[in-house]
């Protein structure tokens, strides 16, 4: 019985070394990573303080003051950078979901024309500063 001690000890180191050599042989040959992961992009914003620019006619960037960002489509309503706009929040403040939000223009004279939240889609912080480069790109030309 004291014979097999040896063997087997030896028969479990060999098969570490091995084992280890072969996970190291896999790591050499995959790409490394130059980026850190990326943060997962908030589901919701808070609209407790929002930020909103007007893309289009039909679509806003809605920021939540360096917590989050979605864009916003819309309808039943134009959009323009001059009128006002309205969040009637159903619940809390969160707007997850396009049915968390009501949102209205308030024109000139006081007449409120209600929006229709068709789509949020959130997007990154990098995503949100091109949308907003891209409009005053456009506005200087």
């Amino acid at each position: 019985m004291s014979r097999f001690i040896p063997v087997v000890a030896g028969v479990l180191v060999g098969s570490a070394l091995i084992a280890g050599h072969a996970a190291l042989a896999q790591t050499e040959g995959a790409p490394q990573s130059e980026k850190p992961a990326e943060k997962p992009l908030r589901q919701c914003v808070s609209g407790g303080n929002l930020d909103t620019t007007v893309i289009d006619e039909d679509t806003l960037l809605v920021e939540d003051r360096g917590r989050g960002a979605m864009v916003m489509t819309v309808s039943g309503c134009r959009l323009n950078n001059f009128d006002p706009l309205l969040f009637e929040y159903r619940g809390s403040t969160q707007i997850c979901n396009p049915i968390d939000v009501q949102m209205s223009v308030i024109y000139s004279p006081g007449f409120k024309s209600a929006c229709f939240v068709d789509t949020l889609k959130p997007v990154s912080f990098e995503e949100a500063k091109a949308l907003k480069d891209s409009l005053s790109k456009k506005k200087k030309k």
